[in-house]
C-alpha cells in the first residue's frame, strides 16, 4: 500500500447549501456520513431547493450553519440562535433571513423526518458518498491565484486529506483506484469533482473571489477534488492514515 497521508478534517453539513460541522471521528456508512445534507432549505411557495451558486437571492445561505443535535438538524442564524428543522419558528426566521417566504423541508432520505409537514424536496443533484479534497490542491489553487490560502470550506468536502510534496491538483491521479481510508473504510475514487458558481461565493471568513472558479476552470477543466463510492464502511477519526490500494 502507498501512503497518501492523512484525515485533517471531516464534514457533515445536515441542510444542504449551508455551513457545516466539523466532525471528530464518524461512522461513514455504505451511502456516506448519516444525516449529511438530509434537509434542504426551498422556496416555500415552488418547494424548488435553494441554488445559491445560480441565485443571488440564495446567496445568504451561506452564513447560515446546520448540525445534527439529538433528534433532528439545526440551524444556525448569525445572530447566535440555534432551531430544530421541525420547529415551527424555523421558517419564519428562515424567510427573515432571505427576505422572502423560505421554509426547510426533508429529502426523502432524511428517515421518519418528514412528519413535520409531509413534504419532500426533491434534490437537484446525486450526492456522493464520498467527497474528497487534499490540501496539496488547495495549496497549488492558492499558488495559481497568488492568495495565501484557499479554504476548504468553499469545496464542501466530507473529507480533507493532508498530503505531501509539490503542490499540484494530486487526487486527481486516484481515479479508477481504491483507497483505505482510517483503519476500516475503502472507498473507489470515481470521478473528478465538477465546480460551480458556489466556490467563489463570500461565507462566514472567506470573502467572495471569482478567481477560484476562473482558476479551476483555466487549470483543471473546472475540477477540484474527487467524488468515490464507499465499498467497506467503517470507522473514520482525524489523523487516520490514507493508503492507496490499486484497482
Amino acid at each position: 500500500m502507498t501512503l497518501l497521508g492523512t484525515v485533517e478534517e471531516i464534514w457533515r453539513y445536515p441542510v444542504s447549501s449551508l455551513g457545516g460541522e466539523q466532525l471528530a471521528s464518524v461512522q461513514i456508512e455504505e451511502d456516506g456520513v448519516p444525516a449529511d445534507r438530509t434537509w434542504c432549505v426551498v422556496d416555500a411557495h415552488t418547494g424548488l431547493a435553494a441554488s445559491p451558486e445560480k441565485e443571488e437571492r440564495w446567496r445568504p445561505a451561506l452564513f447560515l450553519q446546520s448540525r445534527l443535535a439529538a433528534t433532528a438538524p439545526e440551524i444556525g442564524f448569525p445572530d447566535g440562535n440555534w432551531l430544530a428543522v421541525t420547529d415551527p419558528e424555523t421558517d419564519l426566521k428562515l424567510s427573515q433571513h432571505f427576505g422572502f417566504d423560505a421554509a426547510v423541508w426533508p429529502y426523502e432520505k432524511a428517515k421518519g423526518s418528514a412528519q413535520k409537514s409531509g413534504r419532500l424536496a426533491v434534490d437537484r443533484y446525486e450526492p456522493s458518498p464520498l467527497h474528497l479534497v487534499t490540501t496539496s490542491s488547495l495549496d497549488h489553487l492558492s499558488n495559481l491565484i497568488g492568495t495565501d490560502s484557499v479554504h476548504s470550506r468553499r469545496f464542501r468536502p466530507t473529507i480533507v486529506l493532508r498530503t505531501y510534496g509539490d503542490p499540484e491538483f494530486r487526487e486527481k491521479a486516484w481515479i479508477g483506484q481504491r483507497l483505505q481510508i482510517g483503519p476500516e473504510v475503502v472507498a473507489l475514487a470515481w470521478e473528478e469533482t465538477k465546480r460551480c458558481g458556489l466556490t467563489l461565493i463570500a461565507q462566514p471568513g472567506v470573502s467572495e473571489n471569482p478567481e477560484i472558479l476562473r482558476t479551476v476552470l483555466r487549470q483543471n477543466r473546472r475540477n477540484f477534488g474527487i467524488y468515490g463510492s464507499i465499498e467497506t464502511a467503517g470507522a473514520l477519526s482525524l489523523g487516520d492514515s490514507v493508503h492507496l490500494l490499486g484497482a
